[in-house]
């Protein structure tokens, strides 16, 4: 895993992590808070046994623009992610509009890593220059963008999968 992946993953984790102690703050439920870090933990720990290694790994071709590239993909999904909070928000009529919700704004940013780890894998080798854009080669930024605005369907579905016994 890069270091730029690990350092994803550790802020996702981190802000796991928060949500849980301000969940145990607020509701001063032990149990859960020490189910939810037990929880962490353990995902932390077999993520990082199966996928880190101190290497760095072998850049091919001349991606001396690469990590640039990967910040600007992880925006594009993040602002998706903001985008179908915003659609879901303003599609309803105003009356049945809920109040704002901190924690359902930045929630999906928590999950950014499950969404966008794929999208790099699929595009690692696209070997696209951000000095030399095209119209093909910005699509690439409509499918990070659309990764991020579609991710709650994507786990919505899956759940309706497992509910129905059809996984």
């Amino acid at each position: 895993m890069s270091p730029l992946l690990m350092s994803l993953m550790l802020i996702s984790f981190a802000g796991l992590l928060a949500l849980a102690v301000y969940r145990f703050v607020k509701y001063r439920q032990a149990r859960g808070f020490a189910a939810q870090l037990l929880l962490l933990i353990a995902a932390f720990a077999i993520i990082f046994l199966l996928f880190y290694t101190p290497e760095e790994p072998v850049v091919k071709g001349s991606g001396s623009n690469e990590i640039y590239f990967v910040i600007i993909l992880y925006f594009f999904m993040l602002l998706g992610m903001a985008a179908h909070y915003a659609y879901t928000y303003f599609s309803r009529p105003k009356k049945e509009r809920k109040k704002f919700d901190p924690g359902l704004f930045v929630a999906p940013v928590f999950a950014s890593p499950i969404i966008f780890i794929p999208l790099l894998a699929a595009l690692q080798n696209a070997e696209i220059d951000l000095q030399n854009l095209t119209a093909a080669k910005t699509m690439v930024f409509f499918v990070a963008f659309e990764n991020g605005f579609f991710w709650k369907e994507y786990f919505d579905n899956r759940r309706k999968e497992k509910e129905d016994g059809t996984d």
